[in-house]
């Protein structure tokens, strides 16, 4: 019997496009949560000025009687950082926006909103990665040089803050009633690439976010704790593929260690330039563009308040 199939008719459109977009991979951008923000004012300049003093010696020589003591003098450090414009745009063409189905310019918007989010961060990531001296982690069982992240390390890392005054970011994370939660007490964060999540996860004393006693502290790219380090973790955390083995910068920072600053009336803007907009630039309105600007710069203000422990994966053998 003869029939007909999509042999003899196929179809005039064997393709459907799906207008709902694919969600888009974001990295959770965690550089820039811990800065200390101080932004220039506008009219002042590019450069912004971050000042400290310096700690009096301690006056543990007993006073005479009728003698004034010879006193103390104040001393200051200052830190300058030099505000830059950062940007980028998308041309949009008429007959893009007249044909394709989706709605472009608003895309644009969102990818280069995006797109500012992490050219900021990982400005701030390597900023701090350039402004450290890594230690490398020793005491983990890999064989590697470093080794994976580990308990002794984070240890001397925390020490280390310590014994620099470095003061703790987060508060109490109190424990509630119910079975197997711990308490989370006032931590440094640890700032690390997903690459060691599993690392970290395998450090003997690691709480999980799930056993915190209350979970409305938790922020969103939150890992866990380590004793008094709690982890953030991002895809775009700083690796050094340039050695063999690869080698991850994890950032543990206490309060003030760094600065962002913005200029007043420059912080990031969107630009929106409608088609026909450039005049005779765009004689036949051919073109329309979207586009970000931002001046910022960041500045590690003091290096003792934060540690950079460079390990390995914990995958590594021999």
């Amino acid at each position: 019997m003869a029939q007909t199939t999509t042999t003899q008719v196929d179809p005039a459109v064997s393709t459907m496009y799906d207008r709902l977009l694919l969600m888009r991979a974001r990295p959770h951008l965690i550089h820039t949560m811990f800065g200390q923000r101080r932004d220039l004012r506008k009219k002042s300049g590019n450069t912004i000025k971050f000042r400290r003093y310096t700690n009096l010696s301690v006056a543990t020589t007993p006073i005479g009687e009728g003698i004034t003591p010879a006193g103390s003098q104040l001393a200051k450090t200052d830190l300058t950082a030099v505000v830059v414009q950062y940007g980028d745009f998308v041309e949009i063409s008429d007959v893009v926006d007249l044909t394709v189905e989706d709605a472009v310019i608003t895309e644009a918007v969102e990818l280069l909103g995006q797109q500012f989010g992490e050219t900021i961060d990982q400005v701030v990531r390597n900023t701090i990665q350039g402004a450290l001296t890594g230690t490398l982690a020793t005491s983990g069982v890999n064989g590697g040089t470093p080794t994976e992240i580990n308990k002794a390390d984070i240890d001397t890392a925390v020490k280390t803050l310590m014994g620099n005054d470095a003061q703790m970011i987060s508060e109490v994370v109190m424990a509630s009633n119910k079975f197997g939660t711990a308490p989370v007490p006032p931590s440094y964060f640890g700032l690390a690439d997903t690459d060691i999540s599993t690392d970290i996860a395998n450090v003997s004393n690691f709480v999980s976010t799930q056993e915190y006693g209350q979970q409305m502290p938790v922020l969103e790219a939150e890992w866990g704790a380590t004793g008094r380090v709690r982890w953030l973790l991002s895809s775009a955390g700083y690796v050094d593929t340039s050695t063999s083995p690869d080698r991850y910068s994890a950032f543990i920072c206490g309060k003030n260690a760094y600065g962002l600053t913005e200029l007043e009336g420059g912080s990031a803007a969107t630009i929106i330039k409608a088609f026909g907009s450039g005049g005779t630039s765009d004689p036949l309105d051919q073109r329309a563009s979207v586009g970000w600007k931002a001046f910022f710069v960041c500045r590690v203000l003091n290096d003792n308040f934060m540690y950079e422990l460079v390990v390995s994966d914990a995958g590594l053998t021999g």
